[in-house]
């Protein structure tokens, strides 16, 4: 789990300590609930005697508790995002739009950016089900196996496809998912091509999604999409009703996006 650490050069300017703190931190944010520990040193790749130093640090700066050998984060830890999520921010400025797509589909909307080769969710309106979806704001997914992650791709320039080409071990999540570069690049020349993308049962079988690409200035900066099922939708009803709605909601977060940071900058 402990990533960052580099051996290079550049390993001379990084905080150790810090790097391993948000090891911890990134540890809660895969939980439901409280952890041991043991379960927390295990699941960050840490010793228990410095996975101990950093949750009484965290417990002592307000931010996780401790209860019966247990230990969980506060509500305090919402101040470490709270830039992210201002007011000129994507996910803030996405939020209202995206109720406004699920009152108009009737499924759950989200929005989702690139980081580190993964599609990270930052806002989402979710329909109920009887089912509970176990995707939420802050999952991470891997890019090849969702629509929005198809798009973000295709948002990327050749020097930075290739790199996610070698820097990515993909692995066939379904019988549909589709791994290998060559047939991958083909498809994500296609949705370049139409401006969306679509798939089905390719991250986990029985769903489908769809998405559309925001952009600013020719630049995509996220992806709008919708999760839906064969059942509710078809791959017909993805095309001929969902996606002209998310075209049309997504220009409008563009455009607004765009216009929030031409105002943060003046």
């Amino acid at each position: 789990m402990l990533e960052g650490l580099h051996d290079d050069d550049r390993s001379r300017d990084l905080i150790k300590s810090l790097e391993k703190g948000i090891a911890v931190l990134r540890i809660f944010s895969e939980s439901r609930g409280p952890l041991t520990m043991a379960r927390i040193a295990e699941q960050a790749g840490l010793s228990r005697p410095a996975v101990r130093r950093i949750l009484l640090t965290l417990e002592h700066l307000g931010y996780a508790y401790q209860h019966g050998g247990q230990w969980g984060l506060t509500p305090r830890v919402l101040e470490i995002g709270a830039g992210y999520f201002s007011k000129s921010s994507l996910p803030e400025i996405a939020a209202p739009y995206l109720q406004i797509v699920v009152d108009r589909i009737g499924e759950t909307c989200h929005v989702g950016v690139w980081d580190r080769h993964e599609v990270v969710h930052v806002a989402r309106v979710e329909v109920p089900r009887v089912v509970p979806d176990s995707i939420h704001i802050g999952t991470r997914l891997p890019a090849y196996a969702t629509a929005i992650g198809l798009v973000l791709l295709a948002g990327l320039n050749e020097l930075e496809l290739a790199e996610y080409f070698a820097s990515t071990d993909r692995v066939r999540l379904t019988p549909e998912t589709v791994v290998d570069e060559a047939p991958l690049r083909a498809r994500i020349d296609a949705v370049r091509d139409a401006g969306f993308a679509i798939t089905q049962g390719e991250l986990a079988l029985g769903t489908s999604g769809v998405a559309v690409p925001l952009t600013v200035q020719g630049q995509v900066v996220g992806a709008l999409g919708v999760t839906s099922n064969p059942l509710r939708n078809s791959a017909n009803d993805l095309v001929t009703k969902i996606v002209p709605i998310l075209l049309e909601v997504g220009a409008d977060i563009s455009r607004s996006y765009e216009l929030a940071r031409r105002r943060r900058l003046n």
